[in-house]
């Protein structure tokens, strides 16, 4: 199916659908590689945004140095895509995942994970001795998102109890300072906000290293602050992930704009019930819900101003047709822009690219 669309237009695609713009995809990536280059900070990718090997190499090639993966599952699915290193930036427990994961270290070169509790540590550390093998791990810190991670005044306690075990070997710390960079609007805020985090994260590198650690990696980074990491800001790596993508919660935060959205839902109109109301078949299967107080419904229609998605139900969603900047018949195709792409991205088992001439 999807090799008999090559050369074809994009109306040749059944709906709902998930497109991405090969041209903004790969300026996207090669910004905040140049941008990060310029800093003389590595680039791990977050690929939670994209979830494909193909885009992951496009970040490779443009001079990441691996990638980041949410999940043992994403990890894997790297791992077979050709990934050579993975950083695993979230907690693992229990015996099913430490056997994959032993499984995984054994075809990935360099195969790193976060830890921020003991009893994660342990069961890594019984996992990877039984197999005659060590695990590189990173702290994760709380720096203020309020969620996992180690509080920075312990961080130095933590590691010396992480000495206990000998199959981990320290590399590093790591945090996501969400809620900091998710509350910046403007972009004098979002480059203080990036400076901040430097900081935070760089100061626990620093009671590490006083207290005799090697710490090689320092690891933050986001999308609403991508490309505003200073040379000497204290991070050694960034892991943004939805940037290559983008979505309309970035452009409402005012970290991009909608030109920079590389991946969109393509719906049909199927319905025209009132004045004041459309229907098109990208519902809740198809549009993403996890809609931030920022952004105002659960998709904007490219190329028609004003016109959103105000309700979705499983498999409809309807539009402001009073809003809307023109006018749709039924059969006619729109491109919505998702409110957030991992969540959205993430109901497609794959994506239609496109590339316009």
């Amino acid at each position: 199916m999807m090799k008999s669309l090559l050369n074809m237009p994009v109306s040749c695609v059944d709906t709902p659908a998930l497109l991405v713009d090969y041209a903004i995809l790969q300026r996207n990536i090669q910004r905040l590689q140049e941008a990060s280059d310029a800093a003389e900070i590595a680039v791990r990718p977050h690929i939670k945004a994209h979830k494909t090997p193909q885009v992951a190499q496009m970040q490779i090639q443009a001079g990441a140095i691996g990638v980041t993966c949410a999940k043992l599952g994403e990890a894997e699915a790297m791992a077979a895509g050709g990934m050579e290193d993975i950083f695993i930036a979230n907690c693992l427990v229990g015996p099913t995942k430490m056997a994959r994961l032993v499984a995984l270290a054994k075809h990935v070169p360099h195969l790193s994970v976060a830890v921020e509790s003991i009893e994660s540590a342990r069961q890594m550390n019984d996992a990877f001795a039984t197999a005659g093998m060590v695990l590189d791990v990173i702290i994760e810190a709380d720096i203020g998102s309020n969620r996992a991670g180690v509080e920075p005044d312990a961080a130095v306690e933590f590691a010396q109890a992480l000495q206990r075990f000998p199959a981990l070997q320290l590399k590093g710390v790591m945090s996501y300072a969400g809620r900091l960079m998710y509350g910046t609007r403007t972009e004098d805020e979002r480059i203080e906000c990036a400076a901040e985090e430097g900081r935070r994260l760089s100061a626990i590198a620093a009671d590490l290293r006083s207290a005799g650690f090697d710490i090689q990696v320092v690891s933050g980074g986001g999308t609403p602050t991508a490309g505003r990491y200073q040379k000497g800001c204290g991070l050694t790596e960034v892991r943004c992930g939805t940037y290559c993508l983008n979505d309309h919660n970035q452009v409402d935060l005012g970290a991009c704009t909608t030109e920079d959205i590389a991946a969109t839902v393509l719906s049909t109109v199927v319905s025209v019930p009132t004045e004041d109301r459309l229907i098109c078949d990208a519902g809740a299967k198809a549009l993403d819900q996890a809609v931030s107080d920022v952004t105002e419904g659960y998709g904007w229609l490219k190329g028609y101003e004003g016109g959103y998605v105000y309700l979705i139900n499983d498999e409809h969603g309807h539009i402001d047709r009073k809003r809307l900047q023109g006018d749709l018949a039924i059969g006619d195709k729109v491109e919505v822009y998702p409110p957030r792409i991992c969540t959205c991205l993430n109901l497609y088992d794959y994506m239609y690219v496109v590339d316009s001439p």
